[in-house]
């Protein structure tokens, strides 16, 4: 869900047991395109993602992941 208050962030929401709770949504930019990948939510560095036919490794620095040629 994107929430147009949140400076461009997607959050994730879920149901359990009666409650709502909300989750940011980790995404990456295509290094080739315009395009944004949604990350699944056990997204760590050196995973791999794939957007226009091609296949990246993601990293993580400073609190964002990154898609980078293999």
């Amino acid at each position: 869900m994107e929430c147009p208050h949140c400076a461009g962030h997607a959050l994730r929401v879920r149901e359990e047991g009666g409650r709502w709770s909300a989750a940011l949504a980790q995404r990456v930019s295509c290094p080739d395109c315009d395009g944004v990948v949604m990350l699944p939510e056990d997204a760590k560095a050196g995973d791999t993602v794939s957007c226009c036919g091609r296949t990246y490794r993601l990293t993580f620095e400073y609190g964002a992941f990154a898609a980078e040629e293999k």
